[in-house]
């Protein structure tokens, strides 16, 4: 009999496990429009896994991962979340292992014995841990200094005659805390544990630990400070927009941009400060005179041609004859809780990398108790068909919003550019010969890049 409760314990929690991953592939599609990623098959389908991810989003961090692994992913928390009497269910049954700091619980280390016991047995079991080595999460645009935590952790597993595979993943935001926003995982190759030098024990977890931060730096994008960060991203997209190609470039793609300018932003900016300001300045100047003429960059490479007019004239006909009624019902049936997580979220976040975390915990709960409430009334008055028709029609209604939302200034701006280009000629002729101006700016840095890089090899 104890076998058989022990079996049946067993499958349960698998049962709720599952549950839980559909759960979070269901709540990242929903809140966020694209997650791409790229590695993926650097995680082996089976054996014992540590991933060691950047920590920006707070529990949303684990959400995403969770969602794009296809196994079930254990987390290594801080004891604290296991005092949250909404939390403490998931994370058992998660069968997460709590993590005691040294900051929070002086005598933490003591504790911290059970918790590797803990995850070397579930090693053995071929289980996924998840850590995030930096410790806690932050707000900042750069790779935080990782703990030793990971290191020991993989080695100490070594020494039970266990490898796990110890694989860095980056979570890149194209804008945190921004709903339907985009996320570019990006999964480097496992960390190599072997002791070659035949250091020491203290010498090995320093230099394990270095590796996972260069590994953890390699997919993540690293930037000084968000002003810089909003530099790089205006530029990439500047340079993107000439050739019109914006919008069909993946994450990825952006992202190895991003990298790239960085680096040649960093060695520049000693090189030759001034003309790093001067772009700076001119590419504020050329987005300023956009934003008073209502012309956005993309506009300026669109050619009027008969085809593409009649393609946004059918498609604004299907906006407003097909997609508006439903968004209307959308906007009635699921406006308030909308905009009751708008507000909320902004009253209750403190820091930034709370945001995602925050509107995902609220927006779910608004919805899904507005939502319970109305097809129940349905019910009440009618049928249980009827109130499936009126839930499908709820989801409808939404999605029917969401693409209006999105839609809406886009389509409203085709239309004011368009004529103002019909009347003004040469407005146009002015903003092309401004961004000519920046891009000879940026081409010379470019030069200057290859040549130092050439000088250096």
């Amino acid at each position: 009999m104890p076998d058989n409760e022990a079996t049946k314990k067993q499958l349960s929690a698998s049962k709720l496990q599952t549950l839980w991953l559909n759960f979070c592939k269901f709540i990242t599609k929903v809140f966020y429009r694209n997650i791409e990623i790229q590695g993926l098959e650097n995680i082996p389908e089976n054996g014992a896994v540590l991933l060691c991810a950047n920590h920006v989003s707070a529990l949303a961090d684990a959400v995403i991962i969770q969602a794009v692994i296809p196994r079930v992913v254990h987390p290594i928390v801080r004891h604290g979340l296991f005092d949250k009497r909404l939390l403490r269910p998931v994370l058992n049954v998660l069968q997460a292992v709590p993590i005691y700091r040294q900051q929070d619980v002086p005598r933490g280390s003591q504790f911290n014995k059970d918790a590797f016991s803990k995850c070397y047995e579930m090693f053995a079991n071929q289980e996924v841990m998840l850590i995030f080595p930096e410790g806690q999460s932050h707000d900042d645009p750069h790779l935080h200094n990782i703990k030793s935590g990971a290191s020991r952790m993989a080695l100490g597993a070594k020494e039970h005659n266990i490898t796990p595979s110890v694989i860095p993943i980056g979570i890149n935001f194209s804008q945190r805390g921004k709903f339907r926003s985009s996320v570019f995982i990006s999964i480097g190759e496992p960390i190599e544990l072997e002791n070659k030098n035949n250091d020491s024990s203290a010498q090995h977890v320093r230099h394990v630990t270095q590796t996972i931060q260069t590994s953890l730096e390699n997919v993540t994008l690293n930037v000084e400070d968000w002003e810089e960060f909003n530099f790089l991203k205006r530029v990439e997209r500047f340079f993107a927009m000439r050739h019109a190609h914006y919008r069909k470039r993946n994450l990825a793609q952006r992202f190895y941009a991003w990298k790239a300018l960085n680096k040649a932003y960093q060695e520049l900016r000693e090189f030759d400060p001034d003309l790093m300001k001067r772009v700076n300045v001119h590419l504020y100047q050329f987005e300023r005179i956009c934003r008073r003429c209502g012309v956005r960059d993309y506009h300026l490479t669109i050619q009027y041609r008969p085809l593409l007019i009649l393609r946004f004239i059918l498609r604004s006909v299907f906006l407003v004859t097909i997609i508006l009624p439903f968004g209307i019902w959308g906007l009635l049936t699921s406006g308030i809780p909308f905009y009751l997580t708008r507000l909320l979220s902004t009253a209750f976040i403190k820091n930034l990398n709370q945001f995602d975390t925050t509107k995902m915990a609220l927006g779910f709960s608004l919805f899904v108790i507005t939502w319970a409430i109305q097809v129940v009334f349905v019910f009440s008055i009618s049928d249980s068909f009827t109130a499936l028709a009126y839930f499908l029609s709820l989801i409808a209604g939404s999605l029917s919003t969401l693409i209006l939302i999105r839609q809406r200034e886009a389509t409203w701006d085709n239309i004011r550019v368009f004529f103002a280009f019909a009347k003004r000629k040469k407005l146009r002729l002015y903003l092309e010969y401004k961004r000519k101006e920046i891009e000879k700016e940026l081409a010379k840095i470019v030069k200057q890049t290859r040549r130092k890089q050439a000088r250096a090899n």
